[in-house]
């Protein structure tokens, strides 16, 4: 089935409480005959598959397909699930395992969705907050990094300029330090790591307003990227002003593991620099950088003036209080890393009445399998897994060509790689069934 929407259809209700995540609310929910196809000004959306949980029947997941004019196929998950108070009225939001960016594409097809609906009770999704501009150029996945000096190639050929140094920010918030190096830096690459969202997404239209061509910014927790990136490759390492964590130092991004990442991935010479307005945090890292002196030379500076200020630095010196920079570069060449591992599941397939939830701690990862959702042709398994510090949640489909992961295969790390085997073990001795 094949249809276009128009926008001006969108019903106009008010939405009487506080909350940011897309969604609607409708008493009585009408799925279209599926698959649905919908043409939209921006490109093409699908509604392939409604699959329900099987630890909740009255929860399940829309399988929904976004293809823009210009760039890749994105999919993704609609949550569909009817409210605990009120049996009879029926939320639908986005799936936060499967989230894309820019939040427009969820928008738009919740909206696709709910123009459907003879029953809308609340929503968010008014066409003030649906911006026609999707920011796809310039928010990356973390897949595209895989290949970085392919990355790094098309960068170059896109912006006709070959980069001299590649500068990284983790957390650059509001991006007023990030965009200020893209502007007066245009012959360095500058990467952007912000897990926040709304952040990450104007700061994405900043870059398309400055027109800015040598910059990439994306959402993922730095520790992993890091252990992706090949050795050698960063000529600077921005972390400013991150999240001291006084009370829970284990969350922390400085760390022993984290230091390492940056001794490989930077050049020698390259620059690892912390600012920060907690001592502590500063003592903690800087102890730590010690522990290292064979990888960094560990110099500092207080209250160190900066060419451009941040909005949490500007903060901190209205209230008068001491920064700190810890600043260390790194002392040597570092071997390239072996990440080539496969993440296939050998032919194997499971039973959708034999799963269960299973639990299984190892000495540095683990392996949750959390929830089946079942559809006509596709079952959906949700699992997280990988490392305790910066765990994935993934969903694995079954489907007639097999069992294989959602979208992308995980992050070739070693913890992920270990759960990943233990998950092929756990599916041919405990969802397989009598054969």
């Amino acid at each position: 089935m094949r249809m276009v929407w128009n926008p001006n259809l969108l019903k106009k209700l008010h939405y009487p409480y506080p909350n940011n995540m897309p969604h609607f609310k409708t008493k009585y929910l009408q799925l279209p005959t599926l698959p649905l196809e919908v043409s939209h000004e921006t490109g093409e959306f699908a509604f392939l598959e409604f699959l329900i949980s099987k630890n909740n029947p009255s929860f399940g997941l829309l399988h929904t397909r976004f293809t823009p004019k210009s760039q890749k196929t994105q999919d993704f998950f609609l949550e569909i699930k009817n409210i605990e108070s009120n049996n009879t009225e029926t939320l639908v939001r986005f799936d936060k395992y499967s989230r894309i960016a820019p939040i427009e594409i969820i928008k738009t097809a919740l909206s696709i969705l709910m123009d459907l609906q003879d029953s809308i009770t609340t929503h968010n999704l008014n066409p003030s907050n649906i911006s026609s501009e999707y920011k796809l150029p310039f928010i990356k996945e973390i897949n595209a990094f895989l290949d970085f000096h392919n990355l790094f190639n098309q960068k170059c050929a896109e912006s006709q300029r070959q980069f001299k140094e590649i500068w990284l920010e983790i957390g650059f918030g509001s991006g007023r330090h990030l965009l200020y190096n893209a502007q007066n830096y245009p012959e360095i690459l500058h990467i952007g790591l912000e897990i926040h969202h709304p952040s990450l997404e104007q700061v994405a239209r900043q870059i398309g307003l400055q027109h800015l061509n040598n910059i990439l910014i994306l959402a993922y927790d730095a520790r992993i990227f890091l252990e992706l990136l090949p050795s050698n490759v960063l000529d600077k390492i921005f972390v400013h002003f991150p999240v001291p964590w006084d009370k829970k130092p284990h969350r922390r991004i400085f760390s022993q593991a984290f230091l390492a990442q940056c001794a490989r991935v930077l050049k020698q010479n390259g620059l690892l620099q912390l600012r920060t307005d907690s001592l502590e945090y500063f003592n903690f890292a800087n102890n730590l950088a010690q522990d290292l002196a064979n990888d960094f030379k560990v110099e500092s500076q207080i209250n160190a003036q900066e060419t451009i200020t941040s909005k949490y630095e500007a903060r901190w010196l209205r209230a008068n209080k001491d920064i700190f920079n810890l600043e260390l570069y790194a002392q040597q060449t570092s071997k390239e890393q072996n990440l080539d591992f496969t993440f296939d599941f050998c032919n194997h397939s499971f039973n959708p009445m034999y799963f269960k939830r299973i639990k299984c701690v190892k000495n540095g990862y683990f392996l949750h399998t959390e929830d089946l959702f079942i559809g006509e042709k596709t079952s959906a398994m949700r699992i997280s897994f990988g490392d305790f510090n910066y765990p994935e949640t993934r969903y694995i489909l079954q489907q007639e060509k097999g069992l294989h992961y959602f979208r992308n295969n995980p992050l070739p790390t070693h913890s992920n790689h270990k759960a990943h085997n233990l998950l092929v073990e756990v599916i041919a001795h405990d969802f397989k069934g009598k054969q």
